[in-house]
This record gives C-alpha cells, sequence and structure tokens, in this order.
C-alpha cells in the first residue's frame, strides 16, 4: 500500500513538472490553428480607425497580418486583433515570445484576466517592431494595468485573452507575428 502511494506521489510530481514547465506555443497560424482571432477597433465606440487582418505564409513561414489605420477622431484611437484563451491552454507561465516584424512603429500586446471586467481594462506591455523578423520577450511582470481597480500582477492562469493592439496615436498599421510562445 505504501508503495503504491509513494508512485502516486512520484507520478502526481513528475506529471506534474513535465505539464507545467514547457513553454507552449498558444499560436504558430499553421493549419487552421489561427481561427478564433476576432478584429475590434474602436468603431465600437464610435471611433473611426479601419483595418483587418489576414493569415499569409510567405517564404515558407505563415503569419498573422494586422493592418490598418489608427485615428484619434472620434474619441477613438486603437484597432486590434484578439483571441480568446483556450481554457485548455491554461498553464503557468512567466513571459510571452512573439515572433514579429512590420513597419518601424510602436505596438502592444493587451492581456485581459477574469479581473478586467469592463471593455476598457486591459494589461499591456509595449514592443517596437522592425522590418525584419525579431523575437520580442514580454515578461509578465512589466506589463501595465490600465487602471488601479485591476490586481497589480497578472497571474497567467487568469488570463483569458490575448490581442495584438496598435494604440494611442494617429499611425498606419502593419504588423506580422508569426507565432506566440508563452514560457514558463
Amino acid at each position: 500500500m505504501i508503495v503504491l502511494k509513494i508512485i502516486a506521489i512520484i507520478f502526481f510530481y513528475v506529471s506534474h513538472c513535465n505539464l507545467f514547465s514547457q513553454d507552449m506555443i498558444f499560436e504558430s497560424f499553421n493549419d487552421k490553428e489561427y481561427r478564433g482571432w476576432e478584429f475590434i477597433t474602436d468603431q465600437v465606440m464610435g471611433g473611426v480607425s479601419s483595418g483587418n487582418y489576414k493569415v499569409l505564409i510567405e517564404d515558407n513561414v505563415s503569419f498573422i497580418r494586422m493592418t490598418g489605420n489608427v485615428s484619434l477622431k472620434n474619441n477613438g484611437g486603437f484597432i486590434q486583433v484578439r483571441k480568446i484563451m483556450d481554457e485548455t491552454k491554461n498553464i503557468n507561465f512567466k513571459e510571452i515570445i512573439l515572433n514579429a516584424r512590420g513597419n518601424n512603429s510602436e505596438y502592444y500586446l493587451h492581456i485581459r484576466t477574469k479581473f478586467t471586467l469592463l471593455p476598457w481594462q486591459y494589461y499591456q506591455a509595449k514592443f517596437s517592431v522592425t522590418s525584419m523578423w525579431e523575437n520580442y520577450h514580454l515578461n509578465l511582470k512589466d506589463f501595465k494595468r490600465s487602471g488601479v481597480l485591476l490586481p497589480k500582477k497578472i497571474n497567467s492562469r487568469n488570463i483569458k485573452s490575448i490581442a495584438l493592439v496598435a494604440f494611442g496615436r494617429e499611425h498606419n498599421v502593419q504588423l506580422d507575428v508569426s507565432n506566440i510562445i508563452l514560457k514558463n
């Protein structure tokens, strides 16, 4: 009986370590895995920003491309492509790695959690892209909350969605992302 308990404890420990310590590809835009992304603009609140997204393949690299124009007219100022976090991917991680390129501009990654109840609440991290593919490491501890009502720190298990966002200033948008990795 004791041997069975020890085996069960070892099995649980090994399973737990393997399940929660591995990096995980959140999105690679291969095959049909890119389903579930949605495009949102400030038009939902009266703004006039516009754009779209599509999945492309170039030099055997699949990627999502968000394009458009961000306008500050009518209290607007954003476009985004967002994906709801699959609950089966609810793992413990500390960093999000994006492989991205674009039009030499600043973009944001927005995270919504179970605590971001209002539409304008989020956590954000900024990254600046060049025209070359590069990895951008965004540590969860560096994300800034949009208001004081949100917890200061993000627990990865509470994340509900991840969004690629062009935000806060008038500009033309072209952001390409080939994969998103959740790193422990």
